[in-house]
């Protein structure tokens, strides 16, 4: 780790200290009333934080044609909402956040894999000497890998014989991705997509989006629910006041994915 990682990882976490998926306030799996991926957890933190001002807007993925999917900014509920779903896309959230700044938002929320959570954190410290009252609040989604939308599309016709365009949703849970195509079920394993991976994601040794305030991700949860890692005061404020239903995390999960990540990162 490089001293300015050092740095961020300072300023930002403090808490359990956990070798593979490294500080933390809190972890616990929980759901919300809202019917989004995997219980609503990014959602209705969201949706929280706009309703109570604690940012003025948020950079979210929105599928726009097709599975194409682009970052955009919510500034309401309802842009939330449409937001809704894991897109398993590399998607350039970082430009639109820093074309939010440079257009005058100060409060800004921004969901993002580890990869772009660590960018944007970077950025941030540079964005600091010129915007002073700059706040972010950075919402982690774990992540193992992301996939190009041509070679997946490509890889989800070729192996399933469906259109990936239409899917309605898409999920990847247990080593399976899984597509919904007019309620009807599609799945096949994920390492058989290994053709679709972005070639940088194996340098990547950070599953859990250890740079950000709050981390988000199915893995270690029961069907339906989310596991949450608050790792600062940004993100505890952001979840404190949640309407959750909360579970049990089976931790071991979540460290085996982290730990094989991290290992695959060391011998790219």
């Amino acid at each position: 780790m490089s001293a300015h990682d050092e740095k961020i990882e300072r300023k930002v976490q403090n808490g359990i200290p956990d070798e593979d998926i490294d500080f933390y306030l809190e972890m616990f799996s929980a759901k919300t009333l809202i019917d989004g991926q995997d219980g609503g957890v990014v959602t209705s933190m969201l949706v929280w934080g706009l309703q109570r001002d604690l940012f003025d807007c948020a950079v979210v993925v929105q599928r726009k044609q097709g599975y194409r999917a682009e970052a955009v900014a919510a500034e309401a509920v309802c842009d939330v909402l449409k937001a809704k779903g894991t897109k398993y896309l590399r998607v350039n959230t970082v430009s639109k956040l820093k074309e939010l700044v440079e257009a005058g938002k100060r409060r800004i929320a921004m969901v993002g894999t580890p990869c772009q959570v660590q960018a944007a954190r970077r950025m941030q410290s540079a964005l600091l000497k010129r915007y002073p009252g700059l706040e972010l609040t950075l919402v982690g989604l774990f992540c193992y890998e992301a996939f190009n939308f041509e070679r997946l599309k490509d890889s989800v016709r070729r192996l399933l014989s469906v259109d990936l365009d239409a899917a309605e949703k898409t999920q990847i849970c247990k080593g399976r991705f899984t597509l919904w195509v007019q309620g009807k079920e599609s799945s096949v394993g994920v390492k058989e997509l290994d053709v679709a991976v972005e070639k940088g994601c194996s340098r990547c040794s950070d599953f859990t989006a250890k740079y950000a305030d709050v981390s988000v991700g199915s893995v270690g949860s029961d069907e339906g629910y989310s596991t949450v890692m608050v790792r600062s005061p940004v993100g505890r404020r952001l979840v404190e006041n949640l309407d959750l239903m909360r579970g049990e995390v089976r931790r071991d999960e979540i460290i085996r994915l982290a730990a094989s990540k991290k290992k695959r990162a060391s011998n790219a």
